[in-house]
């Protein structure tokens, strides 16, 4: 296993406090928007709300209410025969933030991207280098 930045160089990553991993940072600032700053719920009032609601299904805002919001780490993740990237998210910043991760399985020669919705109410905003998780390595002891 090897870690790799985004020119293609091994790295070698900070092993992390609490869990038995790597930490993982942001490689630049990242927003990540909230959910009620959809456009279908800008200017909306109760009595606009029946005219919202036609065709709701077909409303292109909505079919992108939901959509992840990648966040680059700037790394790379080389595995050997039988290894698996595990990403767990870090505790305080899901908590805080009121963030959902949507993807913790990397596989070889996979960039680390996290991708997470924001269901809270307010824009994220995470500068540069904040840990966002912790890579486990595990090996297939079959």
């Amino acid at each position: 296993m090897k870690f790799l930045n985004e020119q293609g160089q091994e790295i070698t990553l900070k092993r992390a406090k609490n869990l038995p991993g790597y930490e993982v940072t942001l490689s630049e600032d990242v927003v990540i928007d909230s959910v009620v700053n959809n456009p279908f719920f800008k200017g909306i009032n109760v009595l606009q709300l029946p005219k919202k609601l036609k065709g709701f299904r077909d409303n292109p805002d909505l079919q992108e209410i939901l959509k992840p919001q990648e966040v680059n780490t700037g790394v790379q993740v080389k595995l050997d025969e039988g290894e698996l990237a595990f990403f767990e998210p870090d505790k305080d910043l899901i908590l805080t933030n009121k963030l959902i991760l949507v993807n913790r399985i990397f596989g070889k020669n996979e960039d680390i991207v996290p991708m997470f919705i924001n269901y809270g109410l307010q824009k994220v905003r995470l500068k540069a280098n904040t840990i966002v998780g912790t890579i486990f390595i595990q090996k297939n002891f079959s």
